[in-house]
């Protein structure tokens, strides 16, 4: 089994894990400690990811790409490079760490919609959520280190290890009646347990004194400034357009409503879970190929990779609306469950959009031209958060998970077409075409098994079960027909000689 196969299996399987373990957590802080700790919860990290976003600088991805390329032949530069970026992302860890602390009072007077927690309580959760949370600064510039040298195996094992460590202890917490100023501290301990572990996994990999004693090096910054303030643009963009309906909703609609919606769209995002396992382990594997000038190479690996994510996220995002009423009325309540239906169908149909779009942006980024997607956020925030907050302000939680939907098809109109013409080297319309031809069916087949239970007055889990997996069986037949003769032999060799024969050249997710 090639690395690449290796290296998509463990991201798939590690975050999967942490998926499953994140559902234990959630039940019990909403039906122990109710929908304003559960919201406040989801509020504190998502404000937390927004402030590391500013200040990420790009370097981790900067730092998969030099590792990859340079940890073998200038090892004098990692070790520049590793000292800059940890003295880059701490003093960003005490300056957020500041901000968060100062700006707690502020949002939970006049941003935030309590309904049973008192404001200097929440205060006091918030504050403590937020200086753990930033941990995410030095876990990501470590974990991103060791993806450099594509040992995944290692990062998804510490992820998985420290998201069961969160969770169980929470589960104990809650199990033994105790308050959420506990559940709080016991989330921020777990994060700082993450940093010191893969500070001393990191150890075996690299220069102990250049994790432990940051510098500067201008010959770093230089080399490096152009792909990470790309990436610094496309991040911070990215991060106020995919949160942007979080953030409408915790200030437009009731505290308990946005731990409720944000729960529901982070599990339609595990949908993607397959697309971020396979499009982690390809930028390595595509920059490879383009430093190498293998352009017939390059793009057959993408031809071969977007087909394949392309069939196999329609049945993905296709199971979230049929799990919807049974999985959220058994986490909340029947009436939850119902409030999320729609906003669940949305957030799958936009998931997959941006699922069809991760591969050519991989690809962008690979041969150099993060710009294209520079200007295609930019133009974003002018464009598609207005548009979402009017739709959440009118059509609440269906607001917001169709501004999902509005993102995309932004990015669509805009980003896409130049990314086909500039780096794919392939007509737009001819993108459309493939991906549509494959969506259509997709949805009327799943649409009208979805119709059919409905129909019938069903919403049991053996009914819906039924429904999703006859229309599964049904949409399996259709794709095999579809797909070209060499994805359709090359799935045909994985399925019959086993996943241990699939040719090196071949990334399997």
């Amino acid at each position: 089994m090639s690395r690449v196969s290796r290296n998509i299996i463990y991201n798939g399987l590690g975050q999967g894990l942490s998926v499953i373990l994140g559902f234990v957590a959630v039940r019990f802080v909403f039906r122990r400690l109710g929908g304003d700790a559960l919201g406040l919860i989801y509020f504190s990290l998502a404000f937390s990811a927004g402030l590391a976003v500013a200040v990420q600088l790009g370097i981790c991805e900067s730092a998969v790409r030099e590792v990859a390329s340079h940890y073998g032949n200038r090892p004098d530069y990692i070790k520049s490079f590793i000292r800059t970026s940890s003295l880059l992302y701490w003093i960003g860890y005490l300056t957020l760490a500041l901000v968060a602390f100062t700006a707690a009072p502020y949002l939970v007077y006049h941003w935030v919609k309590l309904e049973s927690l008192d404001a200097l309580t929440a205060i006091k959760i918030m504050r403590i959520l937020t200086l753990g949370a930033l941990a995410a600064l030095p876990i990501g510039l470590y974990r991103a280190l060791l993806v450099g040298l594509q040992h995944m195996g290692v990062t998804n094992l510490i992820d998985v290890a420290a998201k069961a460590l969160q969770q169980v202890g929470i589960f104990l917490i809650l199990l033994v009646h105790g308050s959420l100023f506990q559940v709080a501290y016991w989330i921020a301990g777990s994060m700082a347990v993450q940093v010191l572990v893969y500070g001393v996994v990191c150890s075996h990999f690299f220069s102990a004194r250049a994790l432990l004693i940051p510098g500067f090096s201008w010959d770093v910054v230089k080399q490096n400034f152009r792909f990470a303030s790309g990436l610094v643009a496309i991040s911070l963009c990215s991060w106020m357009l995919t949160e942007t309906d979080k953030i409408m909703v915790s200030k437009l609609l009731p505290l308990v409503l946005l731990g409720l919606y944000t729960f529901a769209r982070s599990a339609v995002s595990q949908g993607q879970l397959v697309t971020s396992a396979v499009s982690n382990a390809i930028f390595p594997h595509f920059s490879a190929l383009h430093g190498g000038g293998k352009s017939a190479e390059l793009r057959s690996a993408y031809d071969n990779i977007q087909d394949l994510l392309c069939f196999v996220m329609i049945p993905i995002f296709a199971a979230a609306p049929f799990a919807a009423i049974p999985v959220f009325s058994r986490v909340f309540n029947l009436r939850s469950a119902h409030l999320l239906l729609l906003p669940t169908a949305f957030l799958c149909l936009g998931s997959y959009m941006n699922g069809t779009l991760m591969i050519p942006y991989i690809l962008s980024l690979a041969v150099g031209r993060p710009d294209i997607t520079v200007r295609q956020n930019v133009l974003a925030l002018f464009v598609v958060v207005p548009a979402s907050a009017l739709a959440i302000y009118y059509f609440g939680l269906n607001g917001a998970g169709f501004s999902w939907v509005l993102f995309h098809i932004y990015a669509y109109s805009y980003g896409l077409p130049r990314i086909c013409r500039e780096c794919i080297g392939i007509a737009p319309r001819s993108w459309y075409g493939h991906v549509f031809r494959i969506l259509g069916p997709g949805l009327l087949i799943y649409g009208s098994a979805w119709e059919l239970a409905r129909w019938l007055g069903s919403f049991s889990i053996l009914s819906l079960a039924t429904a999703y997996g006859a229309a599964s069986i049904l949409y399996g037949a259709m794709a095999y027909r579809m797909m070209g003769e060499a994805l359709r032999a090359r799935i045909t060799e994985f399925v019959t000689r086993g996943l241990g024969r699939v040719p090196a050249s071949v990334p399997a997710p």
